[in-house]
């Protein structure tokens, strides 16, 4: 029945098309106006987030592009069009007060597929076919099935396995699903030459999904350490329907892509707003590996690129993702642009640099620092023709200088008019680290991210911190033989790699080592967070290394084990498996204690008690909380303003409110700092005078 459906719709002639998209949309729209529950919650998020980007594509004539691309491309698009249409609807303040209500954000989108629609319509003339739009094949006769239908079960396990986590401590199948994945990538290789084509990236995708939905899901509540500043600045923009960057003057409150964005999804999905974070972004997310891979797949077999893929999947940054939401969207645009700049499929330079400013223009509206790493890895490659030009042709080649030059224009405007926060914040870091180089914090791994220092062999604490940094040096040699070999065999590597690739990777990994030699560079922005950016050029240094190794050992067919024990011991130390076996709770996830679990999981009780706070509290004195009890204020919809962290090396007792949260009531313990633990038991002085005004039994308030 399902193949019949599907021969059909590719029977679809133009006018079909276009009807059946009309028919969806309206679909669509009688499930927001309507509010028919779970249809409202998943169609509207579905359809805006693939569908007009899919009639871009179309319309860009780029329907006989290979499936995965487009389908990535299009939820890119998609995205992009939600910000920039959220972006003129609030410039439409104050002649509507609420521009980004339902009524005018249901409005501008209907009229945007309309159009888009209609250009498809328009530009696909007689040359129009389903066949080419959804030109994908699922039967691959004497190819094996299950492979491919297997990881549909990762997703299923996550939910199901939080959900039994979060309510009875229970994380049997969780751990189903940690030790599953490494066993589905050792049984996929020993039967690589019998798997459907579509085995590796659909595999990658769920694996993915799956990861993100085991974090994402874990609590009701969301996770992680910037996502609560995020989310605030997202409830500011819902609270009023409208974005305005002095309502809260901070770098985060302008980015697109955590206000504007997740505001438009509620409006019309109704669903709420931490499962906009939770449960969308996971979505999202799941897509970036997808480009990682079809980036690499240009250069190398397909199932190189699939390592390369799952090397980015099981870092500790893309476990984590929904914690950071306004750099996942980042990368997923600057990974699309660099997708789009060197794809063979884009002949007319036109669809180029039309796809590129879109996706550098969405990226530089969605993260400062994401867009400054852009911007000095971007503007040196699309350089790179002119430099060619003059040193080897001697005469100009001005090639590039229109993407250039729309590129620096629309950087200085967004951040000098509309994020000048966002310039002066970079400004600050800038300063800060020339000092810091200079002298100003020295010592043995002064000011370092404890990323860098731990890869270095600095403050290695226990066994399974060791045996992390070992699994990441080990990463780091294969890329550096990697580089070693592009160096060494240059003239080869220049066949199979753009000369502009090439590029990518040095300047990346002159980034990388930047963040060893000016410790500042580290303290101010996380390591991991920009080795996850670089991995779009580092990640076939990767493949060329374990390949070079397996040459150099005189091993060739040790290939597919080289690549399976890393990747699979960068997922072990990226989901803190090697804690757990050695009896250390390190996982928010899985594990019912440890300092991360303690810091990241956060119970109903405690938000409901920062909601009573902010109902019957006196608004003009301050909230004091240890340092992850600002997180479950700021759910309870206290001003960013009011929480204080507590000094903890005073005497006196404290003005004002203070909270505590499920740690310090259960179990009696303060988080002195994120990395240092207590007893609020010495720190009883705190609480002289004052009197216990609330209990919920998981959280107190004391004035």
């Amino acid at each position: 029945m399902i193949k019949s459906i599907l021969n059909r719709i590719k029977d679809f002639n133009r006018f079909e098309w276009v009807l059946s998209v009309f028919i969806l949309l309206i679909v669509t729209d009688l499930s927001i106006l309507l509010d028919i529950g779970l249809l409202k919650q998943t169609l509207p998020f579905i359809f805006f987030t693939v569908v007009p980007g899919l009639l871009l594509v179309n319309s860009l004539k780029l329907h006989k592009m290979e499936f995965l691309k487009k389908i990535v491309l299009s939820v890119g698009l998609s995205i992009s069009l939600l910000i920039f249409t959220g972006f003129l609807l609030n410039l439409l303040y104050p002649y509507i007060l609420k521009p980004l209500a339902i009524e005018p954000a249901l409005l501008a989108l209907n009229l945007e597929v309309i159009i888009l629609t209609l250009l498809d319509y328009h530009r696909s003339g007689q040359s129009f076919s389903m066949e080419h739009i959804f030109n994908f094949q699922l039967n691959y006769p004497g190819k094996l099935i299950s492979p491919l239908l297997f990881p549909l079960l990762f997703p299923l396990l996550a939910i199901m396995g939080t959900y039994l986590m979060n309510n009875y401590l229970n994380n049997l199948i969780l751990m189903v699903l940690l030790l599953s994945i490494p066993l589905y990538l050792v049984v996929i290789f020993y039967f690589k030459d019998r798997l459907n084509p579509l085995t590796f990236p659909l595999s990658l995708w769920l694996i993915g999904l799956g990861i993100l939905l085991m974090h994402g899901l874990t609590s009701s509540h969301i996770m992680g350490r910037d996502v609560h500043a995020e989310y605030y600045c997202f409830q500011l923009t819902l609270s009023n329907l409208h974005w305005d960057i002095n309502t809260y003057y901070n770098p985060y409150n302008a980015c697109l892509d955590i206000t504007i964005l997740p505001t438009i999804y509620q409006v019309l999905t109704g669903i709420a707003g931490e499962y906009i974070f939770k449960l969308y972004f996971s979505l999202i997310g799941s897509f970036i590996p997808l480009v990682l891979y079809l980036v690499s797949r240009k250069y190398f077999k397909t199932e190189y690129a699939f390592f390369a893929g799952l090397l980015f999947i099981f870092q500790l940054f893309f476990i984590n993702l929904t914690g950071a939401v306004r750099q996942e969207i980042a990368i997923l645009f600057f990974f699309l642009a660099v997708m789009v700049l060197f794809d063979s499929f884009l002949e007319k330079m036109v669809q180029r640099k039309f796809l590129f400013l879109l996706f550098i223009f969405s990226l530089i509206m969605s993260h400062y620092t994401t867009s400054y790493v852009a911007l000095v890895l971007m503007v040196p490659i699309l350089l790179l023709p002119f430099i060619k030009g003059l040193l080897k042709e001697r005469k100009l080649n001005f090639k590039n200088f229109d993407l250039i030059l729309l590129y620096l224009f629309f950087l200085a405007v967004w951040f000098m008019i509309y994020a000048k926060v966002q310039f002066n914040a970079a400004g600050d870091v800038v300063a800060a680290t020339a000092g810091i180089a200079g002298g100003a914090n020295g010592g043995a791994g002064g000011g370092r991210d404890a990323l860098v220092l731990s890869v270095l062999g600095i403050g290695l604490k226990s066994l399974p911190n060791t045996i992390s940094a070992i699994v990441n040096d080990a990463v780091f040699l294969m890329m550096g033989i990697g580089l070693f070999a592009i160096f060494r065999d240059h003239k080869k590597w220049r066949k199979i790699l753009d000369d502009e690739f090439i590029v990518g990777i040095l300047l990346s990994i002159t980034l990388l080592a930047l963040f060893v030699i000016l410790p500042g560079v580290s303290f101010f922005y996380g390591a991991d967070r920009l080795f996850f950016q670089l991995l779009i050029f580092t990640a076939p240094l990767f493949i060329i290394g374990v390949i070079k190794f397996s040459n150099i050992i005189k091993k060739p067919q040790w290939k597919p084990a080289l690549f399976l024990v890393l990747v699979i011991s960068m997922f072990m130390v990226g989901t803190h498996l090697q804690y757990h076996l050695t009896g250390t709770p390190y996982s928010a996830e899985y594990d019912s204690s440890g300092s991360i679990r303690g810091e990241n999981f956060i119970y109903d009780q405690e938000v409901i008690a920062a909601q009573w706070l902010n109902q019957y509290s006196d608004p003009n004195q301050k909230i004091y909380a240890d340092s992850i009890g600002g997180s479950r204020l700021m759910l309870g919809n206290i001003s960013i303003y009011r929480p204080s962290g507590i000094n903890f090396e005073t005497n006196k007792t404290l003005p004002g409110y203070i909270f505590l949260g499920y740690i310090g009531t259960r179990q009696g313990n303060v988080y002195e700092t994120l990395d240092v633990i207590g007893d609020w038991s010495s720190f009883n002085y705190l609480f002289q005078n004052k009197s216990r005004i609330y209990d919920n039994y998981y959280a107190e308030v004391y004035q």
